[in-house]
C-alpha cells in the first residue's frame, strides 16, 4: 500500500483534481494545483440543475486565459477554512466561488447569460462547472428545480436534472486481521 502523503504527492503531478479523488474526501476546499486541501463534511443531497452549453471550452484554454488575466502570483490575504460555515448549501452558495468565471464568462458572454439565468431561479448555490461549458444550480426542492428547467428550455443548452448525493467519506482501513 502506497502512503498517504506519497500518494497525493503523484496525484498533484496528474492533474489538479487528482488528488481529491485519490483522498477519497465527499467534499474539500481545494488551493493551488488541488494538492492543498480541507477536508468537510458532505453536504445534505439536494435536487440540482446542470446547464450544458453549447460553447466548447478547452481546459488549458482558460488556465491560458487565467494566467494572462494574472500575470504574478498575487496573494489574496488570509483564509479561515471554517468547517460548520460550509455545513449548507446556502452558506457555501455565499461563500464559495470558481475563479475561472471571470476570465472565462469574460471571453465568452452566452455563457455569462447562461449563468445569470440560472442564478434567477434562486438556486442555494449557482457555479460555473470546472473550467467551463456548463453551469450547475443546487435547489431547495425538485419543484424549484423543475421550474428553474422550465424556465431556461432547451433550445439554447442542454439540461440535466439530477441530484447530490450526501456519501459519507470511507473510513480508515481496518488492519490485516481484523
Amino acid at each position: 500500500m502506497i502512503p498517504t502523503p506519497e500518494l497525493l504527492h503523484f496525484a498533484a503531478r496528474l492533474g489538479a483534481d487528482i488528488p481529491f479523488f485519490a483522498t477519497g474526501a465527499p467534499l474539500a476546499v481545494a488551493w493551488g494545483r488541488g494538492e492543498r486541501l480541507f477536508r468537510l463534511a458532505p453536504l445534505p443531497a439536494m435536487p440540482a440543475l446542470a446547464a450544458v452549453s453549447k460553447v466548447g471550452i478547452a481546459t488549458a484554454d482558460a488556465y491560458r486565459w487565467w494566467d494572462e488575466a494574472h500575470p504574478s502570483a498575487e496573494a489574496r490575504g488570509p483564509v479561515v477554512l471554517d468547517a460548520p460555515a460550509l455545513a449548507a448549501w446556502g452558506s457555501v452558495g455565499r461563500l464559495g466561488g470558481n475563479d475561472f468565471e471571470s476570465v472565462v464568462f469574460g471571453r465568452h458572454p452566452p455563457l455569462r447569460d447562461l449563468f445569470e439565468r440560472l442564478a434567477a431561479t434562486h438556486p442555494y448555490w449557482v457555479r460555473l462547472c470546472g473550467s467551463g461549458s456548463a453551469v450547475a444550480a443546487v435547489y431547495a426542492n425538485e419543484g424549484l428545480r423543475d421550474d428553474a428547467a422550465l424556465q431556461l428550455g432547451a433550445r439554447k443548452q442542454a439540461l440535466i436534472r439530477t441530484s447530490t448525493r450526501a456519501v459519507p467519506a470511507p473510513g480508515p482501513e481496518p488492519a490485516p486481521g481484523e
